[in-house]
């Protein structure tokens, strides 16, 4: 695997702020919501683990849906995994495969073969739950993932005590908060479904806004229409910020993005809350800190928060190539961001970290020598104490 330490920022925004994958679709005739009861479990067959064949009452089910085709979902096996674990009996977790048609090229493969080659290989192993096949009639894709009003892998499910939806979300950061109050009794239902939909109607702005922009927020002058627009994206997130103050988390990145054309002196201080919100997304925060280094001209203070969402990446159990985690791209990367906000000091001790990681990790002999460069530029630059 090619060594990604210096791998010229690549700003996934457009992807990450809506929160889809390359299969993901639209829908506008949602048909599947939190709240409403689960559909049925119909899968052609079930290859590990005990079957799951209906929802009993009083129990917590989460079923987490992939395919082979889709990178995102195979990253994320050491993850629900570990949640898996970490609940135990207390909850029940599926692992569906659906919808492998699309990464078949026309070619009539059958799906149960195909995923039971996969599950024999290394990335499968990472996978722990029991796994069951959709199949040739993706009756699972077309109950539970199509009249999603985001119809893409992966997607994860939470089933409460009373058969019912009570969390569906694309990112696993936020599945063990929801589960803990599941199980204890205090997830609010039709509160969580109140955010989903204002926070679908601020996608649904920003998807616009997107559409009519060339490149990521913040690089080329908006025109007036597109300012107006920005303007109603940052209208509404305060809005939903003041409805729901608990979960602003919800919002942050698109509140950012929209204050990259708004007020730049107010960068330092979104960045410092999303760090210290503990329902901050990694890859959120990861995105926008590549935002800001991909910025020119921002005041130190939002370089100095920059600094602070990767400092807080740094903690993810669960690191994912390229977004966060103790590895050398990231100390790299928090180098940078102390440099660009005037702390040349921290910024010294961080590349220290990249070089050491570096090693450890195989980094190639041009990698290595361009973060010994950058530690010279950092202590050239640090005060010297007599």
């Amino acid at each position: 695997m090619k060594n990604s330490l210096l791998t010229p920022v690549r700003l996934v925004v457009a992807f990450s702020l809506l929160a889809v994958s390359a299969s993901a679709q639209f829908n506008k005739d949602v048909r599947l919501r939190i709240g409403d009861p689960a559909p049925a479990i119909k899968v052609e067959t079930w290859v590990r683990g005990a079957p799951v064949t209906q929802f009993e009452k009083g129990k917590v089910y989460v079923l987490d849906f992939w395919a082979t085709w889709c990178g995102g979902c195979i990253m994320a096996f050491p993850h629900i995994s570990a949640i898996a674990e970490k609940f135990g009996d207390r909850v029940s977790f599926s692992s569906i495969d659906t919808y492998e048609a699309i990464g078949d090229s026309g070619k009539k493969v059958d799906p149960v073969e195909k995923v039971k080659a996969f599950l024999k290989t290394e990335p499968a192993q990472k996978l722990t739950l029991s796994v069951a096949i959709d199949g040739g009639s993706n009756a699972m894709w077309d109950a539970w993932i199509k009249p999603l009003r985001r119809g893409g892998l992966p997607t994860t499910f939470v089933i409460d005590q009373e058969g019912r939806i009570a969390w569906v979300d694309v990112n696993l950061d936020n599945l063990e908060w929801a589960l803990d109050q599941v199980l204890a009794g205090r997830w609010d239902r039709a509160k969580a479904a109140a955010i989903m939909q204002a926070r679908d109607d601020i996608d649904d702005r920003v998807m616009e806004l997107m559409r009519s922009m060339e490149g990521p927020p913040g690089q080329k002058p908006l025109t007036p229409e597109q300012r107006q627009m920005n303007q109603a994206i940052f209208s509404a997130c305060e809005a939903f910020e003041n409805k729901f103050p608990d979960r602003k988390d919800a919002v942050a990145f698109y509140k950012l993005c929209a204050l990259l054309e708004i007020d730049r002196s107010k960068l330092g201080g979104m960045l410092e809350q999303m760090a210290a919100d503990p329902l901050s997304r990694y890859l959120h925060m990861s995105d926008s800190a590549y935002l800001v280094a991909l910025t020119k001209d921002l005041p130190p203070s939002a370089h100095a928060g920059a600094a602070k969402v990767l400092e807080r990446g740094l903690l993810n159990p669960h690191p994912q190539p390229n977004t966060c985690g103790k590895n050398a791209l990231t100390y790299k990367r928090l180098a940078a961001a102390y440099d660009m906000a005037g702390e040349p000091a921290k910024a010294t001790a961080a590349i220290e970290n990249a070089l050491t990681l570096a090693g450890a990790e195989g980094a190639p002999a041009e990698q290595i020598a361009e973060l010994k460069q950058m530690l010279e530029k950092f202590r050239s630059a640090a005060p010297r104490h007599e």
